[in-house]
C-alpha cells in the first residue's frame, strides 16, 4: 500500500495566517485552539496547495485568499504561498505552490495588472501548472484523495455515485456465478447471449406490450366479421330441395320433349342455355356477397381503431377526475391543517404569556390561620412557582409536539399533493394525444360505400350480366310452335325457385370464408395469450435473477467493510424504478446517526477505499472534541479541535488525562 504522510505546512500570506510553521506526527496530531483561530484555514492551505481549490472545492478564483488588512483591503506587493512536505513510501516530496500578484512597468509600475500562480517541486520551480498536476496526480488522484481525506466526503456524494465506488471496490459479480443458483438462470442467461439483462428486459416488455396492443383488438374485429355474416341455412335440406326441384324440371323437360320430337336438338341446346344460366346465376350471387363482404371493410377497420382509442380517451378522463379529486382532499386536508397549527401558535402564546398568581391564604397557616414567617413565605413562594413553571412547561412542551406532528404530517401531504398534479399534467397529454389520434382517424374515415352501386360497378358482375342477358335471349329463340305453355310456366317456377334456391346456397361459402377468418383470429388470440403468459414468466425469472445478483454484490461490499453496512434500495418514483445506495450502521441510516458515530463511520469508508485503491492520505478531523473515540485507521489523522486557547496549540504528549500542548507561533 502507498502511504502518504503530511509532515510540515508552511503558511505564508495565506488568508488571515501571515506566516505558520506545522509539523506534523506520522500517525495521529492534535491541533487546538478557539474558534476563528485559522483551524479550518490549515484545511483549506493543504487542498489549495494540491489542487488549488478549498475543502469545499471551490476554485482560488471564488474565495480570497490574500490577507486582508484593518481596513478589510487585501494588503499589497505580498507574495501568499503555501508549502508542503509529503512522505509519499518514506521518500520526502516537497510542494509549493504561490499566489503572486503581477504589476505593470515605466509609467504603470503602481498599477495591479493581473495574478499568477506558481510552482514548485523539492525547490525547483516548475514551468506549467499541468507539470505540477501531473506530479500531484502521481502522488493520489484529486477524486481518491477528497474520499481518503474526508470522513464525510463520501456520504456526502450521490447515490448513484456511492454505488458506483462500491461496486467498483468488490469487482463485479458475474452472470454465471448467479446463474449457477438455479436452472431457470441458466436458461434466462442462454436466452440474452449478446445484451445485457437491462436491453433484455426492455425487449420483453416491449414485445408484451405489442401482444397486448393486438389482445386488445381481436375481439372487435371477431364481432365485425360475424355482424357482417349472413344467417346460416340447413344446407343438407336446400341441397335436397334444389335436387328434387331439378328432377321435376327435368321431368318437364323430358315431357316437352316428347310433345316436340322435331325440336329435340334446340331444346337440348336450350337446356345447357338454362343450366349455363343457372352456373351464371349462382356464380352472380357469389359475387353480390364477396362484394357485400369487402365493401365496407377498411371502414370497419378505422371504426374499430376509433372505438379503441375512444375508450382508453374515457379511461384517462376518469383516472384524471380521480387524481383531482384525490388532490382537492388533500389541499383540504392541507388548509385545516394550517387552521390547526394556527390555534396551537395562539395556546403556546397564551400559556407563554401566563404568570403565577398566588393563591387567596396561600401564605397563611392553615392550622392556626396565622400569616406565615417571612422566610417560610420565600420558601411557599418558591415551591409555588416550581409547581408553577413545571406545569407551564409541560403545556409549551405538549403544545409544541402537537405542532411538529402536524407540520411533518403537512409536508407529507405537500408532497403528494405535488405528485399527484405532476400525474394529473402527464394524464392530460396522454389523453390529448389519444384525442388527436381519434379526430385525425375520423378525418380520415372512409366513407360509408353503396353495396348495391358498388355491385352495379362491379365488372365481374356487370359481365356475368350480360352472360346471363345473352343466354336468355337466346333461349327466347321460338321453335316450331308446340303447346307447351303450361309445361313451360311450370318450368319457369321451378327455374325461379331453383335460382332463388342457388342464391341462398351461395351464402355458405362467404360464412364458411367468415367462420375461417374467426377461427384465425381465435387461434391467434390464444397463441398471444400464451406468448404473453411465457413473457410474463421470463420477466420474472429476471427480476429475480436481478435480485439474486444484488443480494450476491452486497455480501461482497459489505465484507470490506467493519462498521457500515450498504444497501442498493428499489424506489418507486411517479412510475418509474429508482435505485438508491443507502448506508447504515446497525440498521439506522447515516443521516440518523449521531456526530461521533458519523464520523467512525466515516473512518470505516476511508480504511476499506485505502485497502481497496492500495494508498493513504493523511485525514482531517474537524471538531474532533464533539468525539470521544475513533475507530483505529490506516492512515495519518488530523485532529482540529475546539478548545479555551485563544491561539493555535499543538498537542506535545498526553492520551487525554494528562496532556501538553505547545503553542503554533505565528505572526
Amino acid at each position: 500500500m502507498k502511504e502518504v504522510f503530511l509532515k510540515k505546512m508552511i503558511l505564508k500570506n495565506f488568508k488571515k495566517v501571515r506566516d505558520l510553521t506545522v509539523n506534523f506526527t506520522d500517525k495521529e496530531t492534535f491541533i487546538c485552539g478557539e474558534n476563528g483561530t485559522c483551524k479550518t484555514t490549515m484545511v483549506d492551505a493543504f487542498y489549495w496547495l494540491l489542487f488549488g481549490k478549498d475543502s469545499t472545492n471551490r476554485a482560488d478564483t471564488n474565495f480570497n485568499i490574500k490577507t486582508l488588512g484593518k481596513d478589510g483591503k487585501p494588503i499589497l506587493h505580498l507574495i501568499h504561498s503555501v508549502t508542503g512536505v509529503l512522505s509519499v513510501n518514506g521518500r520526502d516530496v516537497e510542494l509549493q505552490r504561490n499566489y503572486v500578484e503581477k504589476w505593470g512597468s515605466g509609467v504603470n509600475a503602481d498599477t495591479l495588472q493581473n495574478h499568477a500562480t506558481e510552482f514548485y517541486l523539492n525547490g525547483v520551480k516548475l514551468k506549467t501548472k499541468k507539470e505540477y498536476d501531473a506530479e500531484v496526480a502521481a502522488i493520489v488522484p484529486e477524486d481518491v484523495f477528497r474520499m481518503l481525506t474526508n470522513p464525510f466526503f463520501f456520504p456526502s456524494m450521490k447515490a448513484t455515485d456511492q454505488k458506483a465506488i462500491l461496486m467498483d471496490m468488490a469487482g463485479n459479480v458475474s452472470d454465471e456465478e448467479v446463474a449457477a443458483l438455479k436452472p431457470e438462470f441458466l436458461e434466462l442467461l442462454s436466452n440474452i447471449t449478446g445484451r445485457s439483462l437491462e436491453q433484455y428486459g426492455k425487449e420483453i416488455a416491449a414485445k408484451k406490450s405489442a401482444i397486448k396492443d393486438e389482445l386488445k383488438g381481436i375481439p372487435l374485429r371477431i364481432d365485425s366479421v360475424r355482424d357482417a355474416m349472413p344467417e346460416a341455412e340447413d344446407w343438407v335440406a336446400l341441397d335436397a330441395e334444389i335436387s328434387d326441384k331439378k328432377k321435376k324440371l327435368e321431368g318437364i323437360d323430358s315431357q316437352i320433349n316428347d310433345k316436340s320430337k322435331q325440336v329435340e336438338a334446340v331444346l337440348n341446346e336450350k337446356i345447357k342455355i338454362q343450366q349455363n344460366i343457372s352456373a351464371k346465376k349462382l356464380k352472380k350471387s357469389e359475387r353480390e356477397n364477396e362484394i357485400k363482404q369487402s365493401i365496407n371493410s377498411s371502414r370497419n377497420d378505422a371504426q374499430t381503431k376509433i372505438s379503441n382509442l375512444s375508450y382508453q380517451v374515457d379511461s384517462k378522463s376518469g383516472e384524471i377526475e380521480r387524481k383531482n379529486n384525490e388532490a382537492n382532499n388533500i389541499q383540504s386536508e392541507i388548509e385545516q391543517l394550517d387552521k390547526e397549527m394556527t390555534v396551537l401558535r395562539g395556546q403556546y402564546q397564551t400559556v407563554n404569556e401566563e404568570e403565577l398568581q398566588y393563591p387567596d391564604g396561600a401564605f397563611v397557616c392553615p392550622t392556626c390561620k396565622r400569616p406565615l414567617e417571612v422566610e417560610d413565605i420565600q420558601a411557599k413562594q418558591e415551591e409555588l412557582q416550581a409547581q408553577f413553571n413545571l406545569g407551564k412547561a409541560n403545556r409549551l412542551k405538549e403544545i409544541q409536539t402537537k405542532g411538529k406532528q402536524k407540520a411533518a404530517k403537512k409536508e407529507d401531504l405537500v408532497k403528494k399533493h405535488s405528485v399527484i398534479i405532476s400525474d394529473v399534467a402527464n394524464l392530460e397529454n396522454e389523453k390529448a394525444l389519444l384525442e388527436q389520434q381519434v379526430n385525425e382517424l375520423k378525418a380520415n374515415l372512409p366513407e360509408q360505400q353503396n353495396t348495391q352501386n358498388a355491385i352495379s360497378s362491379d365488372k365481374t358482375w356487370i359481365s356475368l350480366c350480360n352472360e346471363i342477358e345473352d343466354l336468355e335471349n337466346q333461349l327466347k329463340v321460338e321453335a316450331k310452335p308446340i303447346d307447351t305453355t303450361e309445361l313451360k310456366e311450370a318450368k319457369g317456377i321451378l327455374s325461379d325457385a331453383i335460382d332463388e334456391l342457388n342464391k341462398r346456397l351461395g351464402k355458405r361459402s362467404t360464412i364458411e370464408r367468415s367462420e375461417k377468418v374467426i377461427t384465425d383470429l381465435e387461434k391467434k388470440r390464444d397463441q398471444n395469450n400464451q406468448a404473453l403468459s411465457d413473457l410474463e414468466r421470463i420477466e420474472f425469472i429476471a427480476q429475480d435473477f436481478q435480485k439474486a445478483k444484488d443480494n450476491k454484490l452486497m455480501e461482497k461490499i459489505n465484507g470490506m467493510f467493519s462498521l457500515v453496512s450498504f444497501s442498493f434500495i428499489s424506489e418507486k418514483l411517479n412510475g418509474n424504478e429508482n435505485i438508491t445506495c443507502v448506508c447504515t450502521v446497525d440498521g439506522v441510516p447515516f443521516p440518523d446517526l449521531n456526530s461521533a458515530m458519523k464520523m467512525n463511520a466515516g473512518l470505516d469508508i476511508i480504511n476499506a477505499i485505502c485497502r481497496s485503491k492500495g494508498i493513504s492520505a493523511p485525514i482531517f478531523i474537524d471538531n474532533r472534541e464533539s468525539v470521544n473515540e475513533i475507530i483505529p485507521t490506516v492512515s495519518q489523522v488530523i485532529n482540529l479541535v475546539v478548545s479555551k486557547h485563544d491561539s493555535l496549540m499543538i498537542r506535545v504528549f498526553g492520551d487525554g488525562m494528562m496532556e501538553q500542548y505547545r503553542k503554533l507561533y505565528q505572526t
